[in-house]
């Protein structure tokens, strides 16, 4: 018979404690990004050229700078590890002051602009920041409608979320005020609400 010592006896345990460790560890999913945030930009200076070329450069107006920090203060504690807006000044005044108190980047790229760059975007955005609790994009009034699409709403819920079919076709949002939540994990309108 052969003879074990205590030692042995030990491992043995301690290798059937460790399997259900192991086991859950396995079954766990991935840690994955859970919110996106999207917000319009601040109201803008309504007196500005109409010149298509000076557009990006339409800064914010005196309640468009009060709303920025007002959005500051909202989304201060909510875990939002980036803020993502286009190449405009509007949309990066709006995104700065939540960037600047937090020390969160401040990321400016016009793929949310471009229909046909947001699902790429928005693949690259949840990988990069999948061990991450929330993202805020700043978007504009006919880009809102294009990444909440994107992110699952389906037209049985426009309405709710305030999106609206403009005189030229496309999907717009009215107003400054709207934020919405669109929780990863949730499929379609189920994960998009507005506030």
């Amino acid at each position: 018979m052969p003879v074990r010592s205590r030692w042995s006896g030990e491992k043995a345990l301690c290798r059937l404690c460790a399997l259900p460790v192991l086991l859950l560890l396995l079954a766990a999913p991935a840690a994955a990004l859970d919110t996106i945030w999207l917000v319009r930009h601040a109201e803008k200076v309504e007196s500005w050229p109409t010149d298509r070329d000076l557009d990006a450069l339409q800064p914010l107006s005196r309640e468009g700078t009060a709303r920025a920090e007002a959005l500051s203060d909202r989304f201060k504690d909510d875990g939002i590890a980036a803020v993502y807006t286009s190449r405009t000044t509007r949309t990066l005044a709006t995104g700065l002051p939540l960037a600047a108190r937090t020390k969160i980047p401040l990321i400016a790229d016009d793929a949310t602009t471009k229909p046909s760059e947001i699902p790429p975007f928005l693949a690259k955005l949840r990988e990069r920041h999948a061990g991450d609790k929330a993202v805020l994009i700043v978007g504009h009034s006919n880009t809102i409608p294009q990444l909440l699409a994107a992110l699952g709403a389906t037209p049985d819920c426009f309405a709710r979320l305030g999106i609206r079919k403009a005189p030229d076709g496309g999907l717009v949002i009215d107003g400054y005020d709207g934020v919405w939540r669109v929780d990863v994990a949730k499929k379609g309108c189920a994960g998009v609400a507005r506030e």
